[in-house]
């Protein structure tokens, strides 16, 4: 939530979802499973929603959690209208209090306006304590307070929201009364105890052609029922698509990928082709959680349209999971044998007899190309810092092709090297160019960024 960014993400966001207001109709057909459905958090920031707006959101989440007031003295503009249209259109929703309480006195008073406003079908009721503005008492108290207040007035759960930082620091005795956490980290995963993990403030919904905060179920804390009381919004039978691109891919189009994510028409002209993704994004539409922009055609796909495929040469290649290895390109005639999950395997990237898709030649057969099954194995490019360090012992060598006729020197585990380049082999294999003038290799299994 952290209010004090909305002003200036609102601005940013209201020119990135004018755009995708088009897209609206075509997003609503998304029926998606319910632990992979969207959480978002609503306040009068997206707006007032509308009737058809709510009718579609219900197929993109798994539950909403809405802002009911901003402290006592402010009530969100659109908190009663918005969760009217939840209880109409049958969607599980919590209410939060973005808490302003100066004393453990002022957070009772504001627990009791909260309770008193909100809509009373909320499954949950959330404190919202992320800025410190208690001058008497401290805020433990307070915090204490707010609780046992609403524990009088409700039998229904309580959740504690913060960013991590700001509740071990200013609640981390009265938050461990409540029935959740839900911790705020957009950098990486909490590392204290929490329920929902609130991991970004950019995820795209297309029902409301918004950008919302999002947040995540550990289901093996509470399952979404614990959060829903059993409440189901979607069909919970299909999946989403592979969504895990990264740009500089490469993805075929399908042929029946028909409409950009906008809602225009794709040309029957431009599928069936491959192309590079030049940047992704996260969003939630139809059966995708990413979006992909191709710069040659200036439009964003989604991901359900597409199937990546390594194109070029990278060398080799560490298998996500199990893979059979087959005789023929066309992987119509098995070998009998696999690769297993984990394995690093050496190999060409050669396109398949039908046109449509890419195969990895090992040396003991084909296996597919297909992104979503393996990673390459090497650093293709530098990152913004430039040293790695060894994860194992290793070899500098004076020149770049690695014989043993060329080792300068051996660096033994956990060393910090300091790097200047990335190099390609004709094979796609790659290396180091150190500041030294020496060369290591770029293998991420044996170096980190």
């Amino acid at each position: 939530m952290l209010h004090q960014q909305q002003w200036a993400k609102r601005l940013t966001q209201a020119v990135v979802a004018a755009s995708a207001l088009i897209g609206l109709a075509w997003g609503s057909q998304s029926v998606v499973h319910a632990s992979t459905l969207a959480i978002p958090d609503i306040s009068e920031w997206q707006g007032k929603l509308t009737s058809s707006q709510v009718a579609n959101l219900k197929s993109q989440v798994s539950f909403v959690i809405n802002r009911r007031q901003y402290g006592s003295s402010y009530q969100d503009l659109y908190a009663t209208n918005n969760t009217a249209l939840y209880v109409k259109y049958g969607i599980p929703f919590g209410e939060y209090d973005y808490a302003r309480f100066t004393s453990a006195a002022s957070a009772k008073a504001e627990a009791k306006d909260f309770y008193n406003r909100s809509n009373k079908n909320a499954q949950f009721y959330v404190l919202d304590f992320e800025e410190n503005d208690v001058t008497s008492g401290t805020t433990n108290a307070a915090v204490k307070a707010w609780y046992e207040e609403m524990s009088a007035l409700t039998s229904k759960k309580l959740i504690f929201y913060s960013y991590q930082s700001f509740a071990t620091s200013y609640a981390n005795t009265a938050r461990q009364n409540f029935d959740a956490q839900w911790i705020a980290n957009y950098s990486t995963t909490p590392t204290i105890s929490y329920a929902l993990w609130q991991y970004t403030d950019n995820n795209y919904l297309s029902a409301l052609g918004e950008y919302t905060d999002n947040s995540q179920a550990v289901t093996s804390v509470h399952p979404i029922s614990w959060w829903t009381d059993s409440v189901t919004t979607a069909l919970s039978h299909v999946t989403y698509a592979y969504s895990s691109y990264k740009a500089g891919q490469h993805i075929y189009l399908h042929k029946g990928a028909t409409k950009y994510v906008d809602g225009t028409a794709i040309s029957t002209a431009d599928r069936q082709k491959f192309y590079a993704i030049s940047k992704v994004k996260s969003l939630t539409q139809s059966k995708s959680k990413q979006a992909l922009y191709i710069s040659s055609l200036g439009k964003w796909v989604l991901s359900q349209d597409a199937t990546g495929f390594w194109v070029g040469q990278h060398g080799s290649y560490t298998l996500r999971q199990k893979l059979n290895i087959y005789s023929n390109a066309a992987l119509t005639k098995k070998t009998g044998s696999s690769y297993a999950s984990g394995t690093t395997v050496a190999g060409t990237v050669v396109k398949a007899p039908s046109g449509k898709s890419y195969r990895i030649k090992t040396s003991k057969g084909y296996i597919s190309a297909n992104t979503q099954y393996s990673n390459h194995a090497y650093y293709e490019s530098l990152g913004s810092v430039k040293t790695i360090t060894t994860k194992k012992k290793v070899y500098e060598y004076s020149k770049s092709t690695f014989k043993q006729a060329n080792r300068a020197s051996a660096v033994t585990k956990g060393t910090k090297l300091t790097v200047t380049a990335v190099k390609k082999r004709s094979t796609g294999s790659r290396y180091f160019v150190l500041s030294n003038g020496k060369y290591v290799t770029a293998l991420q299994s044996y170096v980190t960024e």
